[in-house]
């Protein structure tokens, strides 16, 4: 078995990167950071191709050589992997575990292919098209992230423990129990993208309480924002 450095290719603002980067924080691993810079469309080079056919990060390089991709598909490779270094992503509770996945599979399935890069390009370019130059792609965004949320937020409601004793509402900290997991390694990154596009996540209370203490207490999440990564423009 090979004992190099796993290999990162990432985006600093893209979000599926992001749940990545904070699962191998969280894994305690070490790891060589590639940037892809999706806005200049590196993800289409032929090197790229070829390491990951659908064109996306993040994609992450294991042992001999094997590239894995999809953030999901990733995370639960770590948590297999290493199951006992670091925290884990996953509940040792079968209900709880399936909960994860809901929560993960309904931002990272049903939120954020809505408003990705590609998506917002393509709805612009219809529109434009059309002889109709307002950015769409923007408010299509918007739309469908403020949509999502209502019922995300109402799902969160079932799955969280709140502090309080009136209402989920007010003191959630995680998304699924009294634990950190992947379903909150995936909520991050996509209220980071809807304030992004301007939505008011305080609209959300649930996801809102969740999202503003994971910000605050867990220290892979800062170490893997954006704004820390080594390709995030200067300010």
């Amino acid at each position: 078995m090979s004992s190099a450095k796993p290999i990162l290719y990432s985006y600093y603002r893209s979000s599926c990167s992001w749940r990545v980067r904070t699962a191998l924080a969280l894994k305690g691993i070490d790891y060589e950071y590639r940037p892809v810079n999706l806005v200049k469309t590196e993800q289409y080079s032929e090197e790229f191709r070829q390491l990951n056919p659908c064109l996306q990060v993040p994609a992450l390089v294991v042992d001999d050589n094997q590239v894995l991709v999809e953030s999901m598909a990733i995370m639960e490779y770590l948590e297999d992997r290493y199951p006992n270094q670091g925290s884990r992503l996953l509940p040792e509770d079968p209900i709880l575990r399936a909960q994860v996945r809901a929560v993960a599979l309904t931002i990272v399935s049903g939120i954020q292919p809505l408003q990705n890069l590609g998506v917002m390009k393509k709805v612009d370019e219809i529109c434009s098209e059309n002889k109709d130059s307002a950015n769409h792609g923007l408010a299509w965004s918007k739309y469908w992230i403020e949509t999502k949320f209502k019922l995300l937020d109402k799902l969160l409601a079932q799955t969280t423990t709140s502090t309080s004793t009136s209402t989920a509402t007010n003191g959630a900290k995680y998304c699924v129990g009294n634990q950190l997991t992947m379903a909150d390694l995936c909520l991050v990154p996509q209220v980071n993208n809807a304030r992004r596009f301007g939505v008011d996540v305080e609209k959300f209370p649930i996801i809102s309480s969740i999202n503003d203490y994971l910000l605050a207490s867990v220290d892979a999440i800062k170490q893997s924002h954006p704004d820390r990564q080594p390709d995030c423009p200067s300010k």
